[in-house]
């Protein structure tokens, strides 16, 4: 058991918000942190081959899934542009949620949703979550309103305009990097405000 305790990689975000609390400089400034942890996240893909990095960039997305204490299975790493792994969800009385998940190291486009649709109904899920580097605008995939009140319900923060925006049933997700860089910092920033009160 204690060979396992120390063969377990650093949680990133968990590493950053390690650093980030010990800055007087920039822990009571959410600006600061999200810049902090996107150079962070950043330095870290650019630590590995270019190769890599799509990988690297998937164990990142996995980082933040266990930093938010969300149940994460992850599937085995290949290329074959299917899922990347199963979120589970507790969604009270409607018992759990299973998601598909993909973590994307480009640009994605609607190409590229409709392929991770065709891999969550073969892998028999009904909603998915992709976790890219960045996309293009994709009007046709917005979140679904019950979806979303799930979500917020478990205290999955999504960013104040997604909220806002019309909403479809599309089952599909797109967090872009820079969303999960605001909800980390959020993260971080309320910690730092509840032990420091400020």
């Amino acid at each position: 058991m204690a060979q396992e305790l120390n063969l377990k990689k650093h949680n990133i975000f968990s590493d950053a918000e390690s650093e980030i609390t010990f800055r007087d400089d920039l822990m009571f400034d959410k600006t600061k942190i999200e810049g902090y942890i996107l150079d962070f996240l950043v330095n870290k893909l650019k630590s590995v081959a270019e190769d890599k990095r799509g990988f690297c960039f998937q164990d990142i997305v996995y980082d933040f899934f266990e930093y938010r204490r969300i149940p994460l299975i992850k599937t085995k790493k290949t290329r074959d542009f299917g899922i990347d792994g199963v979120i589970t969800l507790d969604a009270g009385i409607f018992g759990k949620i299973n998601l598909g998940l993909q973590a994307k190291y480009s640009l994605i486009d609607s190409n590229d949703v409709d392929l991770f649709l065709s891999a969550l109904k073969h892998a028999e899920l009904q909603l998915g979550v992709i976790v890219c580097k960045d996309s293009r605008k994709l009007q046709k995939y917005e979140l679904n309103s019950k979806l979303k009140a799930i979500l917020l319900s478990r205290g999955i923060n999504v960013k104040e305009r997604l909220i806002n925006q019309k909403l479809d049933i599309t089952p599909v997700i797109i967090l872009k990097m820079e969303d999960i860089v605001k909800i980390v910092a959020l993260d971080i920033r309320g910690f730092v405000a509840s032990v420091y009160k400020q």
